[in-house]
Parts: C-alpha cells; structure tokens; sequence
C-alpha cells in the first residue's frame, strides 16, 4: 500500500518521467536488491533515488494520503477481473491480461478505430 500511495506522490507532480523512475526503483529494489519494500525506510530511500522530495515521502507515509485513491485502484481493478500483470484496459471497454504480441494490441485498437467510425 506505501508504495503504491507513493507512486500516487509522483503522479501528482505530472511528470510521467518521475513516475516512471520512482515504479522503476522500486522494481530494482525489491527484484534485483531483494530489499522489502514494506521497510519504510527502505521505500524512503529509494522513493528519494528516485526524485522524490524526502520531506514528501516522510509525510505521505506517516499519513492515510492518496489511501483512497490506491483502494479506489483496487477496485476497479477486481471489477475488470485483473489477477496479474501486466494489464491493459483499452478505451475503458477492451482488457488485455498478460505478455501478448503486438496482433493483440493492433486487433484492440482497430477495433477502437472502427467504433469511433
């Protein structure tokens, strides 16, 4: 949940890059460094690497900021049937659940195009 209220920080900043570098960090520091992202300061540390303000990240996570927003995530997520990752909602209307090859993401998005004909 901290990592995800945190991700929820970045995209506040609209930056897609921050975004990007804060989810990638996290990523490294859990798969490659085996570190528990869990450890708050371990999410500190690396949410900092990442660009984030350490003032920002200390106040989010001794709060319930951008709590609802994660659950809200959730939810809709358990609505689309999402089980894993990755997942790709088209158009609110078109999910696509797994590693696919590209023929699926083309299909889905003719299909887009032909509805908006």
């Amino acid at each position: 949940m901290d990592a995800h209220r945190l991700i929820k920080l970045a995209e506040s900043k609209n930056d897609r890059d921050l975004v990007e570098r804060v989810i990638n960090r996290f990523y490294k520091v859990y798969f490659t460094d085996g570190k528990s992202i869990a450890d708050k300061d371990v999410l500190t540390a690396a949410a900092v690497e990442a660009g984030l303000d350490k003032d920002e990240v200390e106040k989010i996570l001794v709060s319930d900021q951008y709590e609802r927003q994660v659950v809200g995530d959730e939810v809709e997520a358990q609505q689309l049937g999402i089980q894993g990752a990755p997942f790709f909602v088209i158009n609110n209307k078109y999910a696509i659940s797994g590693a696919q090859p590209y023929e699926v993401f083309v299909q889905a998005l003719e299909k887009v195009k032909a509805e908006e004909k």
